[in-house]
């Protein structure tokens, strides 16, 4: 689940993954020129892992690296085949008034 906080052109972003069974979880996308984690923050809230980020508006593509294995975002069924195989995750930053 997605949540988007506006920050002038930035918008914060919280991906909250719910029920995900694993010991370490990393993200990474368009957003952070896909290197894990980076300039990502990494929450844990009442069992749940949050991945905290700010991006402009905009569609972007992510993937988890879940213990170390790079797959989709289990918790999101908007996808798109990816350039590397397999396929990547998309993410909508909405413009906020």
């Amino acid at each position: 689940m997605a949540t988007a906080f506006n920050d002038t052109r930035r918008h914060m972003v919280v991906l909250t993954f719910r029920e995900l069974d694993c010991g370490r979880l990393q993200l990474a996308g368009d957003f952070n020129d896909w290197i894990p984690d980076r300039n990502v923050e990494t929450r844990r809230v009442n069992g749940c892992w949050q991945k905290v980020f700010t991006a402009e508006p905009g569609v972007y593509e992510y993937r988890l690296l879940i213990d170390g294995v790079w797959q989709p975002d289990p918790t999101n069924p908007a996808e798109i085949p990816s350039d590397l195989g397999g396929v990547n995750s998309i993410l909508q930053v909405p413009v906020q008034h």
